[in-house]
């Protein structure tokens, strides 16, 4: 199996995990938390993402799991961003800049290991997205801390 598969099926897993971990999060939040939209628009970006590269997996032949990983850390992540929901407004922010840069450390490595790949150069246009939202996501941390 070529490098850059593996490296894909880890960054589709993640992008699973993450779409995965959004939606738990929203079914806690209330309105008025402002979270909302945030995780409503983090969901359908993770759910489009998650179609574009099942597609080109599929397309090289590579099957992969549908049902996210069940790693320890990334199942850890989620559930500190559900506990933290509870909390403070800043808990919430710095855990989702914490899994929005651990995915955006993934989408480096699939466009490295992908690099002269054209089929995937639409990892560049998703990472975009991912970094939009770590600035927005660290934008509103400001804005509720101050």
């Amino acid at each position: 199996m070529a490098d850059h598969i593996d490296t894909l099926k880890k960054l589709h897993t993640r992008v699973i995990d993450s779409r995965d971990g959004y939606k738990r999060s929203r079914e806690e939040v209330k309105d008025e938390r402002g979270f909302v939209g945030f995780f409503d628009r983090r969901i359908a970006e993770r759910e489009q993402f998650h179609t574009v590269i099942h597609r080109q997996l599929g397309a090289e032949g590579v099957e992969v799991n549908e049902s996210g990983s069940t790693a320890a850390a990334a199942h850890r992540g989620w559930l500190a961003l559900k506990d933290s929901l509870t909390g403070d407004d800043e808990a919430v922010y710095d855990e989702i800049i914490t899994g929005e840069e651990q995915l955006l450390k993934l989408y480096d490595e699939a466009i490295a290991a992908t690099a002269g790949k054209p089929e995937w150069s639409f990892l560049g246009t998703q990472r975009a997205d991912v970094e939009k939202a770590l600035a927005e996501a660290r934008s509103e941390k400001q804005r509720h801390a101050a």
